[in-house]
């Protein structure tokens, strides 16, 4: 995602605060802010890099980040409903600043607002692993802001539960759903009583109850991890391996697949 330096000037009081509807941030918050999207800088006893004003800060860094991979990030973290009131109000206005480059704000099914655009490229990142699998999929879990949607056959892993349970109790959208048989009944972990979402699924065919043997797990409607791999105690033993992929055409097609597993009868 790319701009110009007209957009880039109109959408910075929207980062400091300053005459925006946004809250005001501080030259150590807005450090904060930019480091988040791949920056390294430090605040120190002579203010901000190069002696720049707030505003200038902003305006340099917004050039630097734009046209990277993190710059719509940075976009859709302005009307993030966990740091401001009003996000629909500030997401409109966003929209009629970025209108001019193509691009506007669209509200998904979780209510939040993601960047839209004839000309956003979708990049692709794709990492095979076949050691330290269980590490990379808490990793991924850890690295979650917004949801977490997991369909395993089978789920009896107690570490990689306990870092959902942490999820979940941040707020994070969770929801589980495993095979509907004998082994989950007997050693699944008991998500229920955690407050967490939890389906147990057969789905139905013509010859009968089939087995749902999916593996896959969506992180933020953008990351997703998919392969052989059971989320079971024992699997982390065998030879396995998982694929993890960003790339949000690609999330919300195991999403759609999710949902309708969502939707079978028990």
């Amino acid at each position: 995602m790319k701009v110009s330096e007209l957009t880039l000037n109109a959408i910075k009081s929207y980062i400091t605060g300053d005459g925006a509807p946004t809250p005001y941030m501080s030259g150590p918050e807005l450090i904060k802010f930019f480091n988040a999207f791949g920056l390294s800088d430090e605040y120190n006893r002579e203010g901000l890099p190069n002696a720049w004003s707030r505003n200038e800060y902003a305006y340099e860094r917004l050039k630097e980040v734009n046209g990277t991979p993190e710059f719509k990030r940075l976009i859709e973290a302005i009307p993030d409903s966990r740091k401001v009131s009003n996000p629909d109000d500030i997401a409109f206005e966003l929209s009629e600043i970025i209108k001019h480059d193509g691009y506007l704000f669209e509200k998904n099914e979780l209510g939040i607002f993601k960047v839209s655009g004839s000309e956003l490229n979708d990049p692709v990142q794709i990492a095979a692993h076949f050691q330290e699998i269980k590490n990379q999929i808490i990793e991924s879990i850890q690295s979650a802001e917004f949801t977490i949607w997991i369909a395993v056959a089978w789920f009896t892993d107690k570490d990689i539960g306990n870092e959902l349970r942490l999820k979940h109790q941040k707020g994070i959208n969770v929801r589980v759903i495993v095979n509907d048989d004998d082994t989950t009944d007997k050693y699944g972990l008991d998500f229920c009583s955690r407050g967490i979402e939890y389906k147990k699924v057969s789905p139905n065919s013509p010859w009968g109850k089939k087995l749902m043997h999916n593996k896959f797990c969506i992180i933020d409607l953008y990351k997703v991890i998919h392969g052989s791999y059971n989320w079971t105690s024992n699997a982390q033993y065998n030879n396995e391996s998982i694929t993890i992929m960003e790339s949000r055409d690609l999330a919300e097609e195991f999403s759609r697949q999710f949902i309708e597993l969502r939707s079978q009868n028990t």
